[in-house]
């Protein structure tokens, strides 16, 4: 539930950015928009001033410097579930005891019971691995405003479609990756968390899609290569991250 809750909460973020901008001269927009905005004009002009490259490299580049970021929390979460799935018999026990429990003296000694299984297998459920996401959220806000507030992308195409005027079929490739990076990131998880996450994925692929049927056709763009950077990345954390008994074991 806890990650169903940081999902709805990054969503509620790009909402906003989508209807807000930095104030020029600010601190933020100094330091992090503007550094931005000229690295996709230094990369463009490599290949004979194609904004849209420098979306793409920028993209990228800015995405894999956040991927051990990534990586660790995502880290974190697999960890945290294989234990908590471990001692779920325990803690529905517990949990059954409290619910039983004819005062509160009774209800806090159950507590300090749960709060014991929790120490014995190094269970924090309010440590899922956020503080990660949190930390990288600066970095891909500059990024997503040097695009979303850039004005020179107006006058500049890319492939079939200008980067300043909105595009279906890249707003369509843009939900589509998020759909499938959606989907790879439940693949693996717990039965019960599926239940609570069938849904949820879709939001995402929708939000986007409906916000880039309206904006520069840079953004869906912007959101296609860093699609496919968080599909290398979810393959990666569901190959290398899945814990068994052993590694457990040696982890506790």
């Amino acid at each position: 539930m806890k990650k169903l809750y940081t999902v709805l909460a990054f969503l509620a973020v790009s909402i906003l950015l989508s209807g807000c901008a930095p104030q020029e001269g600010g601190v933020f927009y100094t330091s992090l928009v503007e550094p931005f905005i000229y690295l996709i004009k230094f990369f463009s002009s490599f290949f004979n001033n194609s904004y849209g490259i420098g979306i793409i490299i920028v993209t990228i580049c800015v995405r894999l410097i956040v991927m051990p970021f990534m990586l660790r929390s995502f880290k974190g979460q697999k960890k945290m579930q294989f234990k908590m799935k471990k001692i779920k018999p325990q803690m529905d026990e517990i949990n059954e005891k409290m619910k039983s429990a004819k005062d509160e003296q009774e209800r806090a000694q159950y507590s300090q019971e749960m709060m014991a299984l929790y120490k014995e297998y190094g269970v924090n459920p309010l440590n899922m691995g956020c503080l990660p996401m949190i930390i990288q959220m600066p970095i891909l806000m500059a990024l997503y405003f040097a695009i979303s507030h850039n004005d020179a992308l107006a006058s500049h195409s890319f492939a079939w479609f200008n980067l300043g005027t909105p595009n279906i079929f890249m707003a369509l490739i843009a939900g589509a990756l998020y759909l499938l990076q959606a989907y790879l990131s439940t693949k693996y998880l717990p039965e019960e968390s599926k239940g609570q996450m069938k849904y949820i994925m879709y939001i995402s692929p929708i939000m986007i899609f409906i916000v880039s049927m309206s904006t520069p056709a840079a953004l869906p763009l912007y959101w296609s290569a860093s699609a496919i950077v968080l599909i290398v990345q979810q393959y990666i954390s569901n190959k290398y991250f899945n814990y068994h008994e052993d590694e457990l074991q040696t982890s506790s």
